[in-house]
């Protein structure tokens, strides 16, 4: 199952562009491991007569799996997701970014006790989906205040915890967590035959590229790493509108205004060489 799921000019323009540096023209594809998801998702919402369940989505680096997460509870639970990308391993950090994802009034109270009894309290009152990114940085504590406000009998909380690989050993580690997550999702790369159905399709500038090139392009750089080919495509569609450094533009597509350079191997190369000049890219 790969095919996108709605085109550019249906998205309303108040929805969040999740694509990597807000790349123009990309669209939102539903692979077979966001197609998954969505069914993870929709399994975790419900369980429990729609008191929410625990999930974890981990995986290697730019695989797709926050990006998937955003996109399918803006569709699923578009005004009751709070989420919460961990830039601190402490629980004091995770307790007073939730207070705030809360809109509660001031500060989180400094008194563990005060601020764990309002945020409960407050969960308590309707439907919520916690989705907390880069989980694996979580220490012990963090983990258990999750496991805490999800076991409280009062709250109706559901959890997403979205991790790097790492992530599954750590909550592997902590059994009294791992008991209660409902599911588990490993996200892996795309395969030559998605990369192949995927790529054409997630930007006008790969739409008539032959596919062995394709095949090429992911051999040589990107592996199945959904980050990877976004990041070639972004410079690939800047070199349309800035000039090289010997004062020529590469050629644009006149039959496809929007759609960036010609598309040639040698233009490739340049931007791999942009990516990471220590390699020599042939082929």
């Amino acid at each position: 199952m790969t095919h996108p799921t709605t085109a550019p000019e249906d998205q309303p323009s108040t929805s969040p562009n999740y694509h990597y540096m807000g790349l123009p023209g990309a669209r939102a594809m539903l692979t077979n491991a966001s197609a998954e998801t969505y069914a993870n998702l929709v399994t975790t919402l419900n369980a429990d007569a729609g008191k929410g369940a625990i999930m974890c989505i981990h995986g290697g680096v730019g695989l797709g799996k926050t990006f998937a997460v955003n996109s399918h509870l803006d569709d699923l639970a578009p005004h009751t997701t709070l989420r919460i990308k961990v830039g601190s391993a402490k629980i004091q950090a995770l307790r007073a970014a939730l207070y705030k994802k809360l809109d509660l009034p001031g500060e989180a109270p400094l008194n563990s006790t005060r601020c764990e009894a309002i945020l409960k309290e407050t969960l308590s009152d309707t439907p919520r989906v916690l989705v907390v990114d880069e989980a694996q940085w979580l220490d012990t504590r963090a983990f258990e205040f999750i496991r805490e406000l999800w076991d409280d009998e009062n709250t109706r909380l559901a959890v997403v915890l979205v991790g790097a690989e790492t992530c599954y050993q750590k909550i592997k580690n902590r059994p009294a967590l791992d008991s209660r997550i409902l599911v588990w999702q490993r996200y892996k790369p795309l395969t030559p035959a998605e990369v192949l159905a995927v790529i054409p399709q997630y930007h006008p500038m790969w739409s008539d590229v032959p596919a062995d090139d394709l095949l090429w392009i992911d051999d040589l750089a990107c592996h199945g790493n959904f980050r990877q080919w976004a990041k070639i495509t972004y410079l690939l569609n800047e070199a349309a509108l800035n000039p090289h450094p010997s004062g020529s533009v590469a050629p644009t597509r006149p039959d496809r205004p929007g759609a960036g350079p010609a598309y040639s191997r040698d233009l490739v190369r340049a931007v791999l060489s942009r990516i990471d000049p220590t390699q020599r890219h042939t082929g």
